[in-house]
């Protein structure tokens, strides 16, 4: 990794800093081999600000983390196996030098093949560090800006150019919603075979399905929404934009994929192009991340109090645990464990004691 890019890296995180909130930097990868690492944009939330890099090798990384540790707040690491090992010149002796001290560890070196998570964990000795799957946030803020585009999925024809782990995931989203989606992508036997996979993954229930196509114009006649999901090649063309409704919603949902004769068609038409905007989203799972950790630390798990076993945050209790929403801190008693994952329906004279207990106990009333 340059030094320039670190240097940016540490200005962005100044910034983000001098807003006096919570500092959260996302650590992602890409099957797109480029050939130098980049910044996201920096996003500011009301209670926490955002921004990150992508990296291409495990060297690199090692010398981002050393900068930012304990400089910024949350560390979110892609964990998504996308690219292959790069070691930046380490041999295969270098790699045994490098092996763990871990007598428990199940690997030769903290190095894995296409995945920063393990890096991130054993370097981060200050920030707290989590997971997260780009691909997922990607695919739900799309799914999230049709929907509330469109208003309905039923009786949509969605047409999506390219079928790979964003295409295919946001594809069983759409059918699943009665959307009628076809496909086509330039491997038509993988991309058969990903079809029938994703009907039968479906609800058996639901009536729509998705359709692959050996050829794209099929796939986008009289589409409703036009997605191109490749990794960053054209492929929609100015024919293929000619073959979809008037009002159909064009989304680029991979960088690149309309051509520059396409894109002018759809300027002249006045047909709508989007780019996937992953704010809201990222928004959205930071807070999630934030409320979850928070749960498991205060709410979550089982304790005797006066010999009544007490349960909360979703921790599976056994038949006759007292369930509230929090274990450290209830507000509200649920009812009683029936020791299945459900609450009973009816209460024995004991149940109802500890119920009348645990709440005189932290003073919940009703």
């Amino acid at each position: 990794m340059k030094v320039n890019l670190i240097k940016l890296a540490l200005d962005k995180i100044k910034i983000a800093k001098s807003t006096g909130k919570k500092v959260v930097f996302m650590i992602g990868s890409t099957a797109k081999q480029e050939s130098e690492p980049f910044l996201s944009p920096l996003r500011e939330y009301d209670d926490f600000c955002v921004l990150g890099c992508v990296v291409f090798d495990q060297s690199s990384l090692v010398d981002l983390l050393n900068k930012i540790d304990g400089l910024v707040d949350i560390i979110l690491v892609d964990a998504e196996k996308k690219i292959p090992i790069h070691l930046g010149g380490a041999s295969i002796s270098d790699i045994v030098d490098l092996r763990t001290k871990d007598s428990d560890s199940l690997t030769i070196a903290p190095f894995e093949t296409g995945n920063f998570s393990k890096l991130c964990f054993i370097n981060i000795k200050k920030s707290l560090v989590f997971e997260y799957k780009p691909n997922d946030i990607t695919v739900n803020a799309a799914w999230m800006f049709i929907s509330q585009k469109l208003h309905f999925f039923s009786g949509k024809k969605i047409s999506l150019i390219g079928l790979g782990n964003i295409g295919s995931k946001l594809a069983l989203k759409l059918v699943e919603c009665g959307a009628d989606v076809h496909i086509y992508s330039r491997d038509y036997f993988k991309s058969h075979l990903i079809t029938q996979a994703l009907n039968l993954i479906k609800p058996i229930g639901t009536v729509a399905s998705i359709t692959c196509h050996r050829e794209p114009l099929p796939a986008t006649i009289a589409s409703d929404v036009l997605i191109g999901s490749t990794n960053g090649y054209p492929v929609i063309t100015d024919e293929i934009i000619a073959s979809v409704n008037r009002e159909c919603l064009i989304i680029d949902l991979g960088k690149n994929n309309l051509t520059k004769s396409a894109v002018q068609l759809c300027r002249d038409n006045d047909l709508e192009i989007s780019r996937t905007d992953i704010t809201n989203s990222i928004e959205a799972f930071v807070r999630e991340i934030l409320s979850l950790s928070f749960a498991l630390e205060h709410d979550y798990g089982n304790k005797h109090i006066d010999g009544h076993l007490v349960v909360g945050g979703g921790f599976f209790g056994q038949e006759g645990s007292i369930v509230v929403d929090s274990i450290s801190n209830p507000k509200w008693v649920f009812g009683v464990s029936d020791g299945a994952g459900a609450l009973k329906t009816e209460l024995s004279d004991i149940d109802k004691k500890g119920i009348k207990h645990i709440s005189e106990f932290y003073g919940i009333s009703g």
